[in-house]
């Protein structure tokens, strides 16, 4: 089979990788705390999720099937894995989605530096939350470009606010066992991250979410100073 591809899907294939990097990282935190038996639970995941090969050129992993089904597979796999290993470290510890909180919150600081230095990024650049938000987008997994994913409602320098009308995610999420809400709150989590490590003095706010019961989602980036 012969695949063009173009600028497009090897920017879905970068966030991808940085939706399994950020289950790479939850999951050093649960060994972190958790010791040998995280490695035992980690087995038992595997058996019905296997960990994907991301690390493969994309051409090599979209092989006999059509750009978008393969990419929409790739989607699929890596966010019902990781729903899945938080969903069974979360059924073992009552503690475990504060560390999966807190681990996704660094990755998303460590990705928002990245993208400060992979895209050369001014001081002025970064303090603009409507710049910050266009960013994220490189990086943050929000279904395929044809599904309507956070459409902004309002943007300045210091405060920009977007919405969803549906989760994308959560039946991956609720398909791997996980709990909608805790899901909503992990991946919050990192997009507050990535805020503040595009700039220290942005905040995130989860206005709204339909994992808590509302129609739809709501949240900002805001400046503090």
């Amino acid at each position: 089979m012969s695949l063009v591809l173009g600028p497009i899907h090897h920017w879905m294939y970068g966030k991808i990788k940085t939706t399994e990097a950020r289950e790479s990282a939850i999951i050093s935190a649960f060994k972190s705390k958790y010791g040998a038996e995280a490695d035992d639970l980690l087995v038992q995941v595997y058996k019905k999720y296997p960990k994907s090969s991301v690390n493969k050129p994309l051409e090599e992993l979209l092989a006999n099937k059509s750009i978008h089904q393969g990419i929409q597979s790739l989607i699929i796999e890596v966010e019902t894995r990781e729903a899945a290993v938080i969903a069974a470290f979360c059924s073992k510890y009552h503690d475990a989605a504060k560390v999966a909180a807190e681990a996704a919150h660094k990755h998303g600081i460590t990705c928002g530096k990245e993208a400060i230095k992979s895209k050369g990024l001014s001081g002025a650049d970064c303090n603009n939350t409507s710049k910050a938000f266009e960013v994220m987008g490189d990086y943050h997994s929000d279904g395929m470009p044809c599904d309507r994913g956070a459409q902004i409602i309002s943007e300045s320098d210091k405060r920009t606010l977007w919405d969803h009308e549906s989760c994308i995610h959560e039946q991956y999420w609720k398909n791997a066992g996980a709990d909608f809400l805790t899901m909503c709150t992990i991946i919050n989590e990192w997009i507050a991250g990535f805020g503040e490590g595009i700039q220290s003095k942005i905040r995130y706010k989860r206005e709204k979410a339909i994992a808590a019961g509302d129609p739809s989602c709501l949240g900002s980036f805001e400046i503090k100073d």
